[in-house]
């Protein structure tokens, strides 16, 4: 028991009473990480021999997945549960309640049956985090024959495919974009959680495969790197059917359930509402397109504003902004039309993946589209844009891509010093000036077409 009590202190728990009466965790499908710890599989010591010999071990020491059951009793968390549930701060039941419903099946390998029981979490449940068979599947059924000679994965619908963009994309958008069905569990970080201080999530495929330690065989990412391009464009559109899909997953169960919040307002843009609002900032006419300071358009959220850019044409449609809007959209509606989106843009996304994409023709496709239609209306859109040049760049080989993106980046960060008239800090881009970001992503466009053409005739 002293060693479950210091564990318990490491993990953060000391503030809760009567610890001694910990629940064990209960059965579960999955075989759990120390069936794959041996040294000879893939428990090995890092930087000794194949790269799978040693992915746990990298996994172990390096990503972030492996502390993020940990991460539900810092600081941060027990002030947002207790935001949930006030009777949270002086109850390890009552806290423990809250991860069962909002927290588990993300930050952790959770069953159905883990998130529907009552009592405490065990510590060595938190501890492991997202473990190995949140991405690759639950191994029961293969973790004997994967390791013969002859083993094909595609004979085992129990493990997930990870070496395409599609395979991967779709197994991080079940939490970083969030689902009600898949595998049985309910991953929605709602408009209550974001409140209630957990970041919102504006997921990029390409940026958080970068920021992953690799702890697979790079050699087998052949059509990841191939095209920067391609990779965001099918992660982006596998995006968008994944929000669609939960849009449409959280207005049928709020028909069945009355108890699930209706309108879902993390579906819109928070700057569309959480802003400043004053006379002098509404005095210009709906149809110009001078915005107010944070450039949302005409005062209509945008539905999933970060994953509709450059896919929907929804700020052009103000009669669909209108439909779409909090206050008139119909649940029924978005239930049949959000599944008919993910349908769409999953087949896109598969379209997208076998496509061959020149770089030099969306370079200049990038900039005729910019010149021809006025700054981005808004941050999300701005930032889209950012980061499909940056991709655009990557492809080329662009040599001063890095210090032209920097400054274009620069202007895309949230003003987050306390300001010297107010000492308040701004998470939001209330000081995003669109005019400036257009004209320096015109000039990076431009001198990099000039740059390409160049190389071009003499090649």
């Amino acid at each position: 028991m002293k060693l479950a009590r210091s564990v318990l202190i490491w993990l953060g728990l000391i503030g809760f009473a009567g610890l001694d009466n910990v629940m064990a965790a209960e059965p579960s499908p999955f075989v759990g990480n120390a069936s794959c710890a041996t040294s000879t599989c893939h428990g090995g010591a890092i930087g000794r021999g194949p790269a799978w010999n040693h992915s746990l071990s990298t996994w172990l020491a390096n990503d972030p997945h492996a502390n993020a059951g940990r991460l539900l009793y810092d600081r941060d968390s027990q002030a947002i549960v207790s935001r949930l549930d006030r009777s949270a701060s002086g109850s390890r039941e009552a806290y423990d309640a809250v991860l069962r419903q909002r927290c588990i099946s993300c930050h952790t390998t959770a069953t159905t049956s883990q998130t529907a029981a009552s009592g405490r979490l065990s510590v060595e449940f938190l501890a492991a985090g997202v473990t190995c068979e949140s991405c690759h599947g639950a191994a029961e059924s293969w973790l004997v024959s994967h390791t013969h000679a002859d083993w094909d994965p595609a004979t085992n619908e129990s493990m997930r495919e990870m070496d395409s963009i599609i395979g991967r994309g779709e197994t991080c958008v079940r939490c970083h974009i969030g689902s009600r069905t898949e595998d049985g569990l309910v991953r929605d970080m709602n408009h209550d959680l974001i409140a209630a201080g957990h970041p919102a999530l504006r997921f990029d495929l390409p940026i958080y495969l970068a920021n992953l330690p690799a702890h697979w065989d790079s050699r087998r990412d052949r059509e990841l790197d191939a095209s920067h391009v391609r990779l965001r464009a099918v992660g982006r559109a596998i995006n968008l059917a994944a929000a669609a899909k939960l849009s449409s997953e959280r207005a049928r169960d709020h028909l069945q359930d009355p108890t699930v919040p209706w309108p879902e307002l993390s579906d819109y843009d928070c700057f569309a509402c959480h802003q400043s609002l004053s006379i002098r900032d509404f005095q210009v006419p709906p149809s110009s397109k001078k915005k107010s300071p944070l450039h949302v358009s005409d005062g209509l959220p945008v539905w999933n504003s970060w994953h509709s850019v450059n896919q929907l044409e929804l700020r052009d449609n103000v009669a669909l902004l209108e439909k779409l809007s909090p206050h008139r959209s119909d649940p029924k509606q978005i239930a049949a039309s959000g599944q008919s989106l993910s349908v769409k843009y999953r087949k896109l996304a598969q379209q997208l993946a076998t496509e061959t994409i020149d770089p030099r023709q969306e370079l200049q496709s990038m900039q005729e589209r910019l010149q021809d239609q006025p700054p981005p209306v808004d941050w999300h859109q701005a930032a889209i844009e950012y980061l499909e040049l940056d991709a655009l760049l990557r492809d080329l080989n662009a040599s001063q891509a890095p210090g032209s993106l920097n400054e274009l980046e620069h202007s895309l960060r949230f003003q987050l010093e306390p300001r010297p008239d107010t000492n308040v800090s701004l998470h939001s881009p209330a000081d995003f000036d669109s005019a400036k970001f257009r004209q320096t992503i015109l000039r990076i466009l431009q001198s990099q077409l000039a740059s390409t053409l160049s190389q071009a005739n003499s090649e």
